[in-house]
């Protein structure tokens, strides 16, 4: 599977909104799903990257693109925006260089949005800005920050994969990210910075309370993000 079936279903069908991107996958996943007999899992997850790349074209506006009008809930609201901010990241990876503008709308929006929904999203959602945003080169420069935002990041894109595509298979492999992210226990808050004595712990704790909060939605139901 090398070309993309959905962009090119995409440029074919002009009108095609989320909705025919879901049909098709549906149709194409019995094919490829580990759970339905096939062999090799990584045709599914390649599957799935070439599902969520157009989606995002149709987030982006190009041909073709229809979303859901808004008028959703606070959590819609909150996860759609975190959606596409996850769809508009360049890498997975942690370092110096500032992220694309469109990243940062996405974000901030879901931190608006986050006004109105629950007590765990805005904390751990200004937590990861103020870390991972305005702190950015800064944390680059501890490997094990880097390793942990990573592991983050990819679960958060699978968090995605089982929100749009609910599955069984989805929900095991974010677990599994999210199992990796270990509670931080050198950093205490309260205390004064001189007396903190890892530098990265700040981080390291900002990337927890995200996957504590992740995991908090993952046994919600599945939330309508596109």
């Amino acid at each position: 599977m090398e070309r993309n079936p959905f962009l090119r279903y995409l440029s074919s069908h002009r009108e095609a909104g989320a909705d025919a991107l879901r049909d098709l996958f549906r149709v194409l996943a019995k094919r490829t799903h580990p759970d339905l007999g096939a062999r090799d899992a990584s045709q599914f997850v390649q599957l799935q990257e070439h599902y969520h790349e157009a989606l995002s074209a149709l987030i982006a506006g190009q041909p073709g693109a229809s979303v859901a009008p808004d008028g959703r809930s606070a959590r819609e609201r909150v996860l759609g925006a975190l959606y596409r901010y996850k769809s508009h990241l360049p890498h997975l990876e942690l370092d110096a260089r500032e992220l694309p503008g469109t990243c940062r709308q996405h974000f901030d929006a879901a931190l608006e949005a986050s006004l109105y929904y629950g007590r765990s999203a805005r904390p751990a959602l200004e937590a990861f800005d103020e870390q991972f945003h305005r702190l950015r080169a800064t944390n680059a420069r501890y490997p094990d920050v880097r390793v942990k935002y990573t592991t983050l990041a990819r679960a958060l894109c699978s968090f995605f994969d089982y929100q749009v595509i609910p599955n069984d298979f989805n929900l095991r492999v974010t677990r599994s990210y999210l199992d990796e992210i270990r509670p931080v226990t050198d950093f205490d808050p309260g205390t004064s910075p001189h007396l903190r004595h890892n530098r990265s712990a700040p981080a390291r704790s900002a990337l927890y309370r995200m996957r504590n909060w992740l995991e908090e939605e993952l046994d919600e139901p599945v939330c309508e993000i596109i």
